[in-house]
């Protein structure tokens, strides 16, 4: 196997990774946001529900 794909793959995942943690942490209540998700998802909640669980839609 080689060693040098995977330290690649690994490394562009924990740069997605902290590029998608910036947006949170830079957007309007986004910490607020990402802890609902997590904790709705721990619970159970289906997926399809936490968009209104967590209002996330602006109306």
């Amino acid at each position: 196997m080689n060693w040098d794909i995977v330290k690649g793959v690994l490394i562009l995942l924990v740069a997605v990774g902290a590029l998608g943690m910036a947006f949170v942490l830079m957007s309007a209540s986004g910490p607020d946001k990402a802890g609902c998700i997590a904790r709705a998802l721990k619970s159970g909640i289906p997926v399809g529900n936490i968009e209104r669980v967590c209002r996330l839609l602006d109306k």
